[in-house]
């Protein structure tokens, strides 16, 4: 069965959110507790450091959870613990340097402390203060989290335009409901206005997918995410986050490059060997006296073959090292310089000259050979392309997805019509 790229998003959704997903991801900490207060805070704390590698996360919140809450995170916020009476073990930290993790220091945890402080001597739970500012003055939860926090060091305050990635997990952590990874304790914000955590490996994945155009990562690019996936998931957007992780399971990764690279080689080689034959072949075929010469033969498209994957199983990988894309990235090149070249004929002929386009940098450079631009397309998809301006870039995604759409549309197309013939062909 064939599926589309909507369809392939709710399959790899349903895949990942589940209840194995908690026990490699950051979320293992706070589920730890049953208590609501100790679940905010401990969330809150996580989501606070969740940047960076994935286990070096983990391991920074262990390590807060178990020698610094000591497995009390309410009672070591608000004081009450045996060990120093009522006053609160944080306070130890003000003016710290000593690094906590990566550029936080505990200086920066004690501030994080004193806030938690202030709203839980203040309310019952976060989420009471939270539905308060909105009664007052319509504030919308991140905004609240953004005045409550924003002083604290790796907490986005309104004067930026981040993503607001980890405030953004901790709301999903706290309002998707129904979920087995989150925990859905929160009515004050509705599901259906939550924002995707943007990070560089989200926003890498949105772009190979298609999913956004833009390559500012900031919050207008986190809602335009959303908003592509609540046409998919309308009543809980915050779902494509699961999405996006298990493509990414199976996404392009620094040795894609090398294996996309060894391929097209081989493809190139495979080209050219068929051109020569050809041109062999039409240099000896009878012709009359005033017959021209045979002119050069441009190189044979690569033999194409099956994949031995479903197409809903296939990687970016899989897809940049087929035959096929390889193909169709040839005609596209083919056909954008010859429009070119027409083009700069007839601007020619008025007089005129053509402005620079990004088409003519990557000529100049030899980057207009199929091979060399599969592998400078995987380059850009990775972010590790250098030398290129944005325009240039973008000009390489564009020309490099249309190809890849035309690539797994016939691969589409071919896997629906296997699956029509039921084997009677």
């Amino acid at each position: 069965m064939a599926f589309t790229l909507n369809e392939n998003l709710k399959r790899w959704a349903e895949q990942y959110e589940t209840a194995d997903f908690i026990n490699a991801d950051p979320v293992q900490i706070p589920h730890r507790y049953d208590s609501r207060v100790n679940i905010e805070i401990s969330a809150f704390v996580t989501a606070w450091i969740a940047w960076g590698n994935r286990k070096q996360i983990i391991k920074k919140a262990d390590f807060i959870d178990r020698k610094i809450f000591k497995g009390e995170p309410y009672h070591y916020i608000v004081g009450n613990t045996v060990e120093r009476g009522n006053r609160p073990e944080w306070e130890q930290y003000q003016g710290s340097t000593d690094c906590l993790y990566r550029t936080f220091t505990f200086g920066d945890f004690h501030d994080l402390c004193a806030r938690l402080y202030d709203v839980y001597t203040s309310a019952e739970n976060m989420e009471a203060v939270i539905k308060k500012a909105h009664e007052t003055n319509g504030e919308t939860a991140l905004a609240t989290l953004q005045s409550l926090f924003g002083s604290v060091n790796g907490i986005p305050d309104f004067e930026t335009q981040s993503a607001c990635k980890r405030l953004c997990l901790f709301l999903r952590w706290m309002c998707r409901k129904g979920s087995p990874v989150d925990f859905g304790l929160w009515d004050v914000c509705d599901p259906r206005n939550l924002i995707i955590p943007l990070d560089t490996h989200v926003h890498k994945q949105a772009l190979r997918l298609g999913l956004v155009k833009r390559w500012t990562l900031d919050l207008t690019t986190a809602i335009e995410i959303t908003e592509r996936f609540a046409e998919i998931f309308p009543d809980d957007p915050a779902k494509g986050d699961f999405a996006l992780f298990g493509y990414g399971v199976n996404g392009a990764t620094a040795d894609t490059i090398k294996k996309v690279t060894k391929a097209v080689k081989g493809f190139a080689e495979a080209s050219n060997e068929a051109a020569t034959v050809m041109a062999d072949a039409e240099k000896h075929l009878p012709r009359t006296e005033d017959a021209p010469e045979p002119e050069e033969v441009a190189p044979e498209p690569v033999l194409e073959e099956t994949p031995d994957k479903k197409v809903a199983d296939m990687s970016i990988e899989d897809v940049l090292l087929l035959p096929l894309f390889y193909n169709n990235v040839a005609k596209q090149i083919t056909s954008l310089w010859n429009d070119r070249e027409t083009a700069r004929m007839k601007a020619g002929k008025r007089g005129e000259k053509l402005k620079s386009h990004p088409i003519d940098k990557l000529h100049a450079a030899g980057k207009l050979v199929p091979g060399d631009f599969v592998v400078l397309f995987a380059q850009v998809l990775d972010k590790v392309a250098t030398g290129y301006s944005t325009a240039d870039r973008q000009f390489i995604r564009d020309l490099g997805m249309i190809a890849f759409n035309e690539t797994m549309q016939k691969l589409l197309d071919d896997e629906k019509a296997r699956d029509n013939s039921d084997g009677n062909d």
